[in-house]
This record gives C-alpha cells, structure tokens and sequence, in this order.
C-alpha cells in the first residue's frame, strides 16, 4: 500500500532525490571515495529524519483527527520534540502512549515484517553510529562499513513500517484507531 499522506509523500520524494544524487556520483579520485563516503553517511541521516518526521507528523495528525484540543496539541508538540532515534521499540512506545495503539498488529497481520523492523533500526542506529561518532573524522568515516547499497535495501522495511502507520484511521463512533 503506497503512503498516502501528501507532505510524507513529498519527505519521500525529497528522500529519493538524494538518494538519486549519492547513486550517480562518480568517485574516480582519492577525494571523490572521501566525497562518496560521506555521502553514505548523509543518506543514512537524512534517511533517518525522513522517519523521525513523518512518524511524528503521523501521530499528531492522528490527534487533530481524533480531535484532540488545543491545549492537548501543544503538550503533544512538546512531547514529540523529545522523539528522537526512531527505533521501532520507541515508535512502539509512541503511538501506545499518544495514540493507545499497538504498532505490533501490523506485524501479525502480516504488513511488515520482522525483517523489516530490523531493516528500520540498522538504519536508525547506523545514523546515531555515525552522529555520535568520535572528533576524528578519520576514525569512523573510513570504518563506516554501510553505503547507499545497503540503505536501499534497508529502505523498503523502513517504508513497509510506515505505510502501515500512514494507514491508521480514526473510528469516531468507537473512538479507536485502525487500520
């Protein structure tokens, strides 16, 4: 199922525009394999805001939806300031707590997968490796062991995840979410 969220659907396409420049670069000098390297790295970060944004875009739609107040909104925006480092068990976490919704049911119903969870927190502890690396560069630039090759692959769980979360709806008459 495609993600139907249209400001999700622009993070994905500005996603998929770095993507597209990191696969296109041509390292054919010493400083173009430096130059290619960090740009694995930026693609693991911008991968990783690409999540951290839209799940936190997705939860507080889902709030105005259920038609949280104003008052409510504002704690909850200061609430999802404080959400970083997206992985699945802190996503978990969030939508139990903002949402009472369990993100597990779409495992058993088969819309993502174990693999896909996995897939989703390499590419958010890879970025947070990278990050929160030492000062010499040196160090963890050259021993950054991921490139664009294995982002690509990790994307498609990171987005099996999220088009589950982008299809929760709103049942006002019971007043749950679902999907």
């Amino acid at each position: 199922m495609p993600l139907t969220c249209p400001d999700i659907v622009t993070f994905k396409a500005d996603l998929d525009g770095i993507l597209n420049v990191i696969r296109t670069f041509n390292y054919t000098t010493h400083s173009g394999i430096k130059i290619r390297s960090l740009l694995n790295v930026t693609a693991y970060a911008y991968s990783c805001r690409f999540l951290e944004g839209s799940v936190k875009h997705l939860v507080f739609n889902c709030c105005q939806i259920r038609g949280d107040t104003q008052t409510q909104l504002a704690t909850l925006h200061s609430e999802l300031k404080k959400f970083n480092n997206p992985t699945f068990d802190r996503i978990c976490d969030l939508y139990n707590a903002q949402l009472q919704y369990d993100i597990i049911q779409g495992k058993i119903v088969n819309r993502y997968s174990d693999t896909d969870i996995t897939f989703l927190n390499q590419i958010v502890n890879n970025r947070h490796r990278n990050v929160h690396a030492s000062e010499n560069s040196g160090e963890w630039l050259n021993s950054n062991q991921k490139d664009i090759t294995d982002l690509i692959k990790e994307l498609i769980g990171l987005l099996n995840i999220l088009e589950y979360l982008d299809a929760i709806t709103w049942n006002p008459a019971l007043r749950v979410f679902y999907v």
